[in-house]
Parts: structure tokens; sequence; C-alpha cells
């Protein structure tokens, strides 16, 4: 049994990529409602540990703290990662198992480029996660769960600004990110009793048009579309994709908090990013993470230096 979820991070911001993450877990076959947290509770819990014992995994807005930083977040994602990749040397490594499609565009924004001496990880010490790794593998192995996808879509300005104008609509845009997911999931797993949670996307309620143009081959069984949860069945040669979008998916699928996180901690890697770049041409300049109202002061703080640089506005400015 397959049990996947997708998530986004940077759906709202005017600056920064937009990110939208997949995960999936292998459990047994027959489990009843199963659920990863249970399975996984001596070394993950939805709350944060003081003894530092467990990783913390629940809504990346739950797990990632802007006093507290990355920390949480990190050690949480980099672990999941190590239990499916080999542990990467730097963040691009990182980027390249997780979001490898990135890479040459993220190269053509020099705001995204690494700066010297970047960290890695980021605010955590290696051999701390390392010992989580560990500990990780060792109750997947008990409980039978594996991790078998980990996966990131990292879209970044430029791109985005193409996709918003191509489909005039920013929900549109994202679920033809997430179709992405979607259609990897169900060519990986289809066939392996796979059920994929997604938060809603959106806003939107209704996905039967969409999923039978995805999915011709399979037939279509619109199982519920309520105002709080959209249930579907996809069919073929006997074998059934369960398919849900609901609000507040991260909270009740450990793989869909997952993605979410590690969708946090992609974007929050590379705005680090995009703000030591701009403070090497505006020092002293107040960081952002991209919202719209602390975004439109920093592009008022970078005007000069961006005109300078000849920056131009489909490349540094969401248009939606």
């Amino acid at each position: 049994m397959i049990l996947a979820g997708i998530d986004e991070a940077g759906y709202g911001p005017v600056l920064g990529p937009l990110v939208v993450g997949a995960c999936a877990f292998e459990v047994p076959d027959g489990l009843e409602n199963p659920c990863l947290w249970k399975r996984l509770k001596k070394v993950v819990s939805k709350n944060r540990s003081k003894s530092g014992r467990t990783l913390h995994v629940n809504d990346s807005k739950l797990v990632y703290s802007s006093t507290g930083g990355l920390k949480e977040l990190e050690k949480s994602v980099l672990a999941i990662a190590a239990s499916l990749h080999d542990w990467p040397a730097d963040l691009d490594r990182f980027i390249q198992c997780v979001a490898g499609h990135a890479i040459p565009e993220l190269a053509e924004h020099p705001w995204y480029v690494p700066p010297a001496g970047e960290k890695f990880p980021l605010e955590l010490e290696g051999t701390s996660v390392r010992i989580m790794v560990n500990a990780l593998r060792h109750e997947m192995e008990r409980s039978e769960t594996r991790c078998v996808h980990l996966s990131a879509r990292v879209v970044s300005e430029r791109p985005l600004n193409r996709l918003f104008t191509a489909t005039r609509n920013k929900s549109n845009a994202l679920f033809s990110i997430a179709s992405i997911h979607l259609d990897e999931l169900v060519r990986k797993f289809g066939r392996r009793n796979l059920t994929i949670f997604c938060d809603r996307q959106g806003g939107r309620a209704h996905y039967g048009k969409l999923l039978r143009e995805m999915f011709p081959d399979w037939s279509l069984e619109i199982t519920e579309e309520t105002d709080g949860k959209s249930v579907y069945k996809l069919k073929q040669d006997g074998h059934e994709v369960v398919i849900l979008f609901a609000e507040k998916a991260e909270t009740q699928s450990m793989s869909v908090a997952v993605a979410s996180m590690l969708c946090k901690y992609l974007r929050e890697a590379l705005m680090s990013r995009f703000n030591a770049y701009w403070r090497q041409h505006v020092p002293g300049v107040a960081p952002t993470a991209g919202y719209y109202t602390d975004g439109h002061r920093f592009l008022g703080d970078i005007a000069a230096a961006r005109a300078a640089l000849g920056v131009a506005d489909e490349d540094l400015i969401r248009c939606r």
C-alpha cells in the first residue's frame, strides 16, 4: 500500500519561487486506515520534542519558526530524505536529489547561485541529523514502513510568470504543477494500492473534469465533492487509485506534512540565497520572505541596485 501526499509552499508571495512537493510511504497491504505517525511514533511526532529525540513532522507552518529558524524543519526533512537518498554534500546536491529539473533554471537567476561559503546543513550540524537518520531507518524497518518517493517542483520567477500568463489563473497554474506529481505517482504506484492526499488547490472544490483529462485510460468515480473534501477513484484492470483533496490535509496525512515541509525547506533555503545576493548589492538591506507588503518594501529598498543591474520585472516580480 502506498500513501502519498502533495502540498505547496510559496503560493502567495510576490517574490521567490513556488514549490510544490510530493512524498510517498509504503506500508503493508491490508491495513485499515494506517496512520504513519503512529507507525513511526518512536522517532516521529506531530509535536516538538524538548529532548530532540524525535523528528517534528507536521504542517510546515507549525514546524518552521521565523524566530527559531530552520533547525526543526531541516532536521526532519533531511532525515527523511536520507532514508531514501544518499547524504548530499551541499544544498545543490540536495536540490539535485529532490528537484533536479530546477537546477538549470535556478542557475539563470543570479540570486539563486550558491554564495561563497554556503554551509550545509544550513543551520544544523550534519552529525546530529545522521543520528536521527539511523534511528529513523531502524524504526522504518521495524514497522515495515518505507519512504519510497520524495520530490519537488521548484518554479522560479521567470517560468512562473510564463505559467500565470498561459493559464490566466493562479489556481489553474498551481494545479498544473501539482498534476506533474499526480501523473508521476499514478505511473509509479498506480498498481500498488495507491492513495494520494492533496491539500486543496487554490480553494478549488471540483477536480473530476481535470482528472478525466489527465487520466483518460482510467475510469473515474466521483465519491464526494463537498466544501471541505473531494474524493475520487481511478480504476483500471482491477487496480484502484484513491485521490483526496482536503483542507488542512497536512494535519491529516503525514505524507502531505512531509511534502509541505520539503517545500518550505527548499523555499526558505532559496530565499536565504536570494537575500544574500541582494545584500551584496545593497549592504544592510533587511531580508524578506517575499510576501506582499514586505516584498514591496524590499523592492523599494533595492530599486536603485536593480536598475543598475538591469533586472527585468518579469525575472524578479510575480505578475500574480
